[in-house]
């Protein structure tokens, strides 16, 4: 019986944490801003290789597969005949002899890797490489500038790059770029999929089955890589949109950060005391800038503060002054530097603030 009361005394704990619309704007913020820097890394890093073709093929075989020996040989006549940067995943198999074949011709190997939860195979025959945590950047920057894209057998991954680029070619999204699909014995089967199931459902057209190469030849691979027009990037043509002025009427930290480079007049300190209203219990600094001081439990809670601040500020392109004094104290201060005053930036930066501090 005692027994018995001692378990009902001590039930289980209840978890109670919640993911707030807060939570989900911070970590949204931080996604933003990782995602921007690695498309930003990966551009600046791809600008060094203006000439390049870019590889997709299995991770599964080893340097004695005919494929594998296939890619290797290709990837050396790309370098000694074109002079062309080989880019690849940086994994092993198809990955792994591209890059073999482009560092033993004495060219450039440059793998575009990705890391995982547990450590990715690197191949040791990169002269070059740039670390992706996102699947769908790196994917991006794969696929960025080549003057072509060579496929070899693969499975779901090489399906997946291979499908996304035809589907980009058929809807005009990206330049007609070579797509060489190596190995005809393979590839004729995928292609009589298409035929048999797509084409005759009408869901493509004839004209679409024209948007690849299957070839069997080294020889034939570097004709279509020479004839290709080399690239100086994918541009962008997008539609012009009229921006639309966000609602007065949503919280600031709904709202974001705008462009300040000076030209529109800092608040006047009517409008100061209005907007200091709508955040909570910052001071006002002699209508030019508003600050607040955080009282933390100990330094390294301190520190987690602030790194979540620098990672919101970043993504607003906002430029707050921190200082981290005594061991548990931060003070913030916040104006728009371009303008010597304050602005709706400082007052949304101050509100996104606050509701991460709640």
């Amino acid at each position: 019986m005692e027994e018995h009361k001692k378990i009902l005394a001590t039930p289980e704990p209840v978890h109670t944490d919640v993911l707030t619309s807060v939570d989900m704007h911070v970590a949204t913020s931080e996604r933003i801003y990782e995602i921007g820097r690695e498309f930003t890394q990966g551009f600046e890093f791809l600008a060094s290789y203006p000439k390049s073709v870019t590889f997709f093929g299995s991770t599964q075989f080893k340097e004695d597969h005919p494929y594998y020996i296939q890619a290797r040989n290709l990837a050396q006549k790309i370098v000694h005949e074109l002079g062309y940067a080989v880019i690849t995943g940086g994994g092993p198999g198809i990955m792994e002899a591209a890059n073999r074949g482009a560092q033993e011709a004495g060219g450039k190997s440059i793998g575009l890797t990705i890391r995982l939860p547990k450590e990715q195979v690197m191949n040791q025959y990169m002269t070059n490489h740039v670390d992706f945590y996102y699947f769908f950047s790196r994917k991006v920057c794969l696929t960025y500038s080549a003057e072509a894209f060579i496929y070899c057998p693969g499975g779901y991954g090489t399906m997946d790059e291979f499908f996304e680029i035809i589907t980009l070619l058929q809807t005009r999204k990206i330049p007609q770029v070579p797509v060489i699909l190596v190995g005809k014995e393979y590839w004729t089967k995928i292609i009589d999929f298409l035929k048999d199931s797509l084409l005759s459902l009408a869901t493509i057209s004839e004209e679409d089955l024209s948007l690849f190469h299957i070839v069997d030849s080294d020889d034939e691979v570097i004709s279509i890589i020479r004839n290709a027009k080399v690239r100086e990037s994918v541009p962008y043509k997008g539609l012009k949109v009229n921006p639309v002025e966000p609602s007065v009427d949503l919280p600031l930290y709904q709202k974001h950060c705008v462009p300040c480079e000076g030209g529109t007049p800092p608040f006047t300190p009517a409008k100061n005391t209005e907007y200091l209203k709508r955040v909570n219990e910052w001071i006002m600094v002699d209508d030019v800038s508003i600050e607040k001081i955080l009282l933390f439990k100990d330094f390294n809670e301190a520190m987690a503060f602030m790194n979540r601040v620098a990672v919101i500020a970043e993504a607003e392109g906002h430029h707050p002054d921190m200082t981290l004094f005594g061991w548990n104290k931060l003070k913030i201060s916040l104006s728009t530097h371009a303008i010597s005053g304050l602005s709706e930036n400082d007052f949304v930066l101050a509100s996104k603030i606050d509701q991460i501090r709640l």
